[in-house]
């Protein structure tokens, strides 16, 4: 069951992940009113997503994991390309830097509630206990994947590959943060649940954005032949 706090930033999280949404609305020339749907539909598949992970890592219904939305919302926004009669690759790339967004929010989130908290580095004055800024940490390094995406969504050439890059880059830098945190049990292979669902980002993230370079460049090369042709 969703708390009404978590529902409250959630809310906001949405109306934030408008703001890249309109401008690959803008860039992609597709109708500025279908941003809205795409947004409610891209929070609510990654709510499902992290209640969906975070289940399967613990067996039992409590709590998210973020990876959760990472991984489930590619495969329900074919359902969704459909219904908004939008290219899918499209609408992926706008989900990627709204994805950035939201995950600012929800570290906002953690941080006021404490959830997430760092390793404990050292004791301040012989009291205090100084922990490294985890929150703060995730929160930055979604800010620039965010930033990264936004600059790469003006260069037509990479379009359609941003998610898979997203997978790469947030699966990458996840990994190293996630032995910054506080209560890092072993879940699979000798890893943490963080450390190793990045893995597993990275490597499906690679694997998309091969295939995507592939098509794209068997794509150019019979552009090409047509010109060549005519």
């Amino acid at each position: 069951m969703i708390s009404l706090k978590l529902l409250i930033y959630l809310s906001i999280g949405t109306v934030m992940m408008m703001i890249p949404i309109l401008m690959y609305t803008h860039w992609y020339k597709i109708q500025m009113w279908k941003s809205i749907p795409i947004a409610v539909l891209l929070t609510i598949s990654g709510t499902v997503g992290t209640y969906i992970l975070y289940y399967i890592e613990n067996h039992w219904i409590g709590g998210t994991s973020f990876y959760g939305a990472v991984f489930l919302v590619p495969v329900l926004f074919l359902l969704v390309a459909r219904l908004v009669k939008e290219k899918y690759s499209d609408l992926l790339d706008m989900c990627a830097p709204a994805e950035c967004i939201m995950l600012v929010i929800m570290k906002i989130q953690c941080q006021i509630s404490g959830c997430c908290a760092g390793k404990e580095l050292f004791l301040l004055d012989g009291t205090t206990m100084v922990r490294f800024p985890s929150q703060i940490a995730e929160l930055i390094n979604a800010l620039v994947i965010f930033l990264l995406l936004i600059c790469l969504a003006r260069k037509k050439h990479f379009r359609g590959g941003q998610y898979p890059l997203y997978m790469i880059v947030y699966g990458s830098s996840r990994f190293v943060l996630n032995f910054f945190r506080e209560n890092n049990t072993v879940y699979a292979m000798g890893l943490p649940a963080g450390a190793f669902w990045s893995v597993w980002s990275v490597l499906l993230g690679g694997i998309a954005l091969l295939i995507w370079y592939n098509r794209k460049k068997t794509s150019n090369m019979q552009t090409q032949k047509d010109d060549c042709c005519e």
